[in-house]
């Protein structure tokens, strides 16, 4: 998504350039896919599936090969290897691909999906029910009590995966908004989601008044963001050897191509 006034998303110049990044992880259990991006049919019908505002302010570069089915395609394996699906949270440029994964089983914190049921203003402007409203597999998780993970807590661990998956709530953007941490070998890697928008702000030094303005407008919870981000702040800076990636920093991305 390439939309006008780039400050506002914490970066230079005219146009934001806003990536959906998406991971791909191989385990026994089939392929996991941790976030879906922009889904096929809306590429296809733009104005029917996201509305007309989104499909013009949001300046969605219409290229399917960007899809999620498609780049796993490319990597040789077909859509119904992806046997379950981790969702940050359900706003329309995280969940459309759910619709070309119908066999899947969608893993969410419930107070998420409830958010979805509930459309204030603010709702119907960031969720697209008709992105999952037919899907059939469900795993709504319950985000009462938990383990915890360096300084977070009620972190949720999946013995499916042997608890090298884990969802962590990281609330504020949305009402059931999480992360989702992946083990790898001796390290994590963790996903934030929209927990925050610039790898910039791993730095609590550096302030972006135009992102700011952004991300309190978005929030649901302001301050229990604002609280999030420290936590995540506090982790980049005292466990260095965790990798920390958002869901729309180009940079971060370029990590990996």
């Amino acid at each position: 998504m390439c939309p006008v006034c780039a400050p506002l998303f914490g970066q230079k110049g005219f146009k934001a350039d806003l990536i959906c990044h998406c991971l791909l992880i191989e385990t026994d259990k089939g392929l996991v896919l941790v976030d879906t991006g922009l889904g096929i049919q809306d590429y296809l019908h733009t104005k029917k599936r996201l509305g007309m505002a989104l499909a013009r302010f949001g300046a969605i570069v219409s290229d399917m090969s960007l899809s999620a089915i498609s780049q796993i395609q490319q990597l040789g394996f077909k859509p119904s290897d992806v046997k379950h699906i981790l969702v940050s949270h359900l706003d329309f440029d995280h969940a459309g691909g759910i619709s070309d994964f119908p066999n899947a089983t969608i893993h969410i914190l419930s107070s998420e999906f409830n958010a979805t049921q509930s459309l204030s203003l603010k709702n119907k402007l960031r969720y697209r029910k008709q992105q999952f409203k037919d899907h059939r597999y469900w795993n709504f998780i319950e985000p009462i009590q938990g383990e915890a993970w360096f300084n977070f807590s009620k972190v949720q661990g999946f013995k499916l995966f042997e608890d090298e998956i884990l969802m962590i709530p990281l609330l504020g953007h949305t009402a059931g908004h999480c992360g989702i941490a992946i083990k790898q070998q001796d390290q994590w890697l963790l996903f934030c989601g929209d927990a925050y928008y610039s790898h910039l702000e791993l730095d609590s030094k550096i302030k972006l008044t135009g992102l700011e303005i952004t991300e309190r407008l978005f929030a649901y919870d302001n301050l229990q963001r604002i609280q999030t981000l420290k936590s995540i702040q506090t982790l980049a800076q005292t466990e260095t050897q965790i990798e920390i990636i958002c869901a729309h920093d180009p940079i971060e991305l370029q990590r990996y191509q």
